[in-house]
Parts: C-alpha cells; sequence; structure tokens
C-alpha cells in the first residue's frame, strides 16, 4: 500500500508538528467527533477551557524546589523541599506536585529551543507554603519544577499518535493527501464509527469511557491548572 504523503512529512520531521495538525484537522473534521475534534484543537492552540479533555501524556509529576529553613539554623536555597513529611494525605500531595501542560503544542517546542527550558515549573502561593510550615520546616518558597525531558515527552507521544493516526486512516480510506474524505465516510457509517472509536483509543490510551458520551475516566482527567510558568 502506497503511503501518504502526510504520513512521509510526519516521519521525515520536514513540516513542523503545527503544520501536520492543521492539514490533519482538515480530515478529522468530516469524522465529526467532538472529542478527536478536541484534541487537535488542544494542541493547536492549547487547552483553554474546563470541559477540554487534557490527555494523559501531559499531566506530569514535578519534584518540589525552593527555599526553606531547618529548625531556624539552616538554609536551604533551590533545594528539593521535604515537602512530604508535612503533607500525610496522598490525594493532597498528588496535587501538589501534579503539572498540567496545558500550552500549545508549539509553545511547548518554543520553550525547549529556549535556552531556560530547564527553568519553568508550577509556583507554588506563598501563603500555601507558609500555612504548611512548621517550627522543624519552614518553607519560605516552593515551585514544582520538571525537567526538559518531560517535555520532550509531551512532544514525543504527539508525534507517534500522530503516525498512528494517519496509519488508521490509511487503512480505512484512500487519497488522504486529497484531504477530503467525506464521501468515504458518508458510504459507510459503520466504518466511520470504527475509524472514530480507534483514534479516540489512540488519542486518550483506551480511557474514553464507552457509551457514556465518550466522556474520559476522571482517574485520568486530573485538575486544570494554568500553563507552565516562569
Amino acid at each position: 500500500m502506497a503511503r501518504s504523503q502526510l504520513l512521509k512529512d510526519i516521519v521525515s520531521g520536514k513540516e513542523s508538528i503545527e503544520n501536520i495538525l492543521l492539514r490533519l484537522k482538515v480530515i478529522l473534521s468530516d469524522l465529526d467527533s467532538e472529542p478527536i475534534t478536541m484534541w487537535v484543537n488542544g494542541e493547536l492552540e492549547g487547552y483553554k477551557g474546563q470541559k477540554e479533555i487534557l490527555p494523559q501524556y501531559r499531566i506530569l509529576k514535578g519534584t518540589p524546589t525552593g527555599t526553606f529553613l531547618v529548625n531556624y539554623n539552616f538554609k536551604y536555597t533551590e533545594a528539593p523541599v521535604p515537602v512530604r513529611s508535612l503533607i500525610t494525605d496522598d490525594k493532597h500531595y498528588e496535587n501538589l506536585i501534579t503539572v498540567n501542560i496545558t500550552d500549545s503544542i508549539s509553545a511547548i517546542q518554543n520553550i525547549l529551543n529556549n535556552e531556560n527550558r530547564e527553568n519553568y515549573a508550577k509556583i507554588i502561593d506563598t501563603d500555601f507554603c507558609h500555612a504548611i510550615s512548621t517550627e522543624e520546616l519552614q518553607i519560605a518558597s516552593m515551585k514544582i519544577r520538571f525537567g526538559s525531558n518531560q517535555l520532550d515527552s509531551v512532544v514525543s507521544k504527539v508525534k507517534s499518535k500522530l503516525i498512528d493516526i494517519v496509519m488508521e486512516l490509511e487503512k480505512q480510506f484512500h487519497n488522504l493527501d486529497e484531504l477530503d474524505i467525506e464521501k468515504q465516510v458518508e458510504e459507510d457509517k459503520f466504518r466511520r464509527d470504527n475509524v472514530v472509536y480507534n483514534i479516540q483509543n489512540i488519542i486518550y490510551d483506551g480511557s474514553l469511557k464507552v457509551g457514556d458520551n465518550n466522556k474520559i475516566n476522571k482517574s485520568n482527567l486530573g485538575h486544570l491548572l494554568g500553563g507552565l510558568k516562569k
């Protein structure tokens, strides 16, 4: 089977991910699937709304880092904060260290190309730092930092999913490079439903509930926070 130019462009890396997503958006619009459309728009524009589904690969776990005092004597700066000793509730601790990457894929790539790529984090409010502090451990400031390799992983995941999506489309439809599969979709609704199901599973790692208006499992949604902060 001859491969589409779309797939070749993804694999070769000659075209930007944004360009690939724009071309794919035109094709996928014929499938008329809200979760798929939300994913494409989310990667292009960023995940801005509360109703949007944040894919699991964009939910990262970071490391608490900051400035703190131990027993009023020893001061640590830009060091890992032993905050686990202060927050015993697992759920609260997980919420604290979770970083939700809501920026567009192009914004993430710009961050990775920036010389400050290692200096982005989720900033924790000073009031919260003071609230959980004790006499033995006083936190002056704290942020949740994560490595640039974690952002690299987000980009790699998107590339991998784009390849899988296009390969799925190639199995069911022809002439993808014409960016128009509407007629083929209308000829076989069962095929359309099957492709939609498979692509949604590719995007959301099989976490979409079947028969529940395509809602994602709460365990994979997380709490939507802001974008990256320096």
